[in-house]
């Protein structure tokens, strides 16, 4: 009886032993982000850009970042974004993206310029209320926020059929409070896609190592105002805004702005015409309106929709000559390759040009290099529809296509 005792402890602290490295691998690939880590990092960059004086954020000194984010989730369910809000003076100046998650790359998505506010109660009543209305007998599993064509946002609620367990998905629009049918987004028709997915699609071990530079930048940032005694937690003022633009640390970020005009889209599917609006007239000093471009060469009819334009509908309009009603720039070409070096010779040598995204044109006027490969790019985004908004994000995270504008 003695020796069984014997053998079943014996036993037992083997399986422990073997356990322990199952534990310690599972910690190990807990990449998840919490939100006061995500604070911290929309904090430390929000700082970075304004001492280094980068473009757009001249107006930033003294702005603060409310601590509580709003939580953004992917259409497929999972948790992608702590939006953080930008005040100075109470008034909203901007917004702050950071990833929830370290695999999906540098930790900071986007920064957003000039931010309208979203009715984040109304788009969820009204999805619920079409779920209800929709599927009377049937069970809503969820709603939340969510990015459901980059950048738009919206409310999605998740229907169950209970007996065949087939899920249906409601979204409503944030802006407009329009629902927005659940197929595909595809290069000229609007839809949904995954943002999740398309980040994933960098390999996660990449994503990891450019997570890994945004906490660089975030600890020398901290660091740099710790040894100056300002507390970047809470709103910087102009004399401790002063003190941090004399650390090299704080100072990374260097870059160029192009004065490209933004113009916003005067209908739905007119990113693609008010795109090309924005190169003509900053390029070649031609304005033409969003009808004629979309009906450029009898290719569309602007009276008749049939979507928005396509990329090389795009590029052959830059690429006709002005003539024949074009821009006249004959070298314009289809990119997949998304080189922030190349990104960096277009805008030196004052070429912006467009950047796409599933169903969706912006244009690039702009770069930030921090330095340390961690790179960003300024976008003419014309969303929402009849104002357009700038922001700037991750070279290459969400982009498919670049246009490249070359005489």
């Amino acid at each position: 009886m003695k020796n069984l005792k014997t053998k079943m402890v014996f036993a037992i602290m083997l399986l422990m032993v073997a356990l322990i490295p199952a534990v310690s691998a599972q910690k190990e690939d807990n990449y998840s982000v919490t939100a006061e880590e995500a604070l911290e990092h929309a904090n430390a960059h929000m700082i970075s850009f304004i001492a280094s004086d980068a473009p757009n954020f001249e107006n930033w000194t003294g702005a603060s970042i409310d601590p509580k984010p709003l939580e953004l989730y992917d259409i497929n369910g999972q948790k992608l974004f702590y939006q953080f809000s930008v005040y100075k003076n109470n008034n909203l100046i901007g917004r702050i993206d950071v990833c929830t998650d370290k695999t999906l790359g540098a930790s900071v998505n986007n920064i957003e310029f000039g931010s309208k506010p979203f009715k984040v109660a109304e788009a969820t009543k009204k999805s619920i209320e079409i779920a209800k209305n929709r599927y009377p007998t049937r069970e809503i599993k969820s709603t939340n926020m969510v990015v459901y064509s980059y950048p738009r946002i919206g409310a999605m609620t998740v229907v169950k059929d209970k007996t065949t367990g087939k899920e249906y998905r409601i979204f409503v629009d944030a802006y407009t409070l329009d629902e927005v049918e659940d197929k595909p987004a595809t290069e000229i028709e609007p839809g949904v896609w995954s943002m999740y997915d398309q980040l994933l699609m960098n390999g996660k071990d990449n994503n990891l190592k450019e997570w890994k530079k945004s906490d660089q930048l975030t600890n020398s940032i901290e660091q740099a105002a710790s040894n100056k005694k300002v507390n970047i937690n809470v709103s910087v003022t102009e004399e401790n805004m002063k003190k941090l633009s004399t650390d090299a640390a704080t100072t990374l970020i260097t870059g160029k702005n192009l004065s490209v005009p933004l113009y916003g889209q005067e209908r739905n599917y007119y990113c693609g015409p008010a795109s090309c609006q924005m190169i003509g007239k900053y390029i070649c000093n031609i304005y033409r309106t969003q009808n004629y471009i979309y009906d450029f060469q009898g290719w569309h009819n602007h009276n008749d929709p049939d979507g928005g334009i396509s990329d090389s509908d795009a590029e052959d309009y830059c690429g006709y000559s002005q003539q024949e009603g074009g821009l006249g720039q004959s070298g314009t070409q289809i990119n997949t390759i998304m080189s922030f070096t190349t990104a960096k010779t277009e805008i030196n040598n004052y070429r912006p040009f467009f950047t796409m995204i599933p169903g969706h044109f912006r244009v690039c006027y702009g770069y930030g290099d921090t330095g340390i490969g961690l790179y960003y790019i300024y976008i003419n985004d014309p969303l929402p529809v009849g104002s357009g908004h700038q922001t700037v994000e991750v070279n290459g995270a969400q982009e498919r296509k670049r246009i490249y504008v070359r005489p």
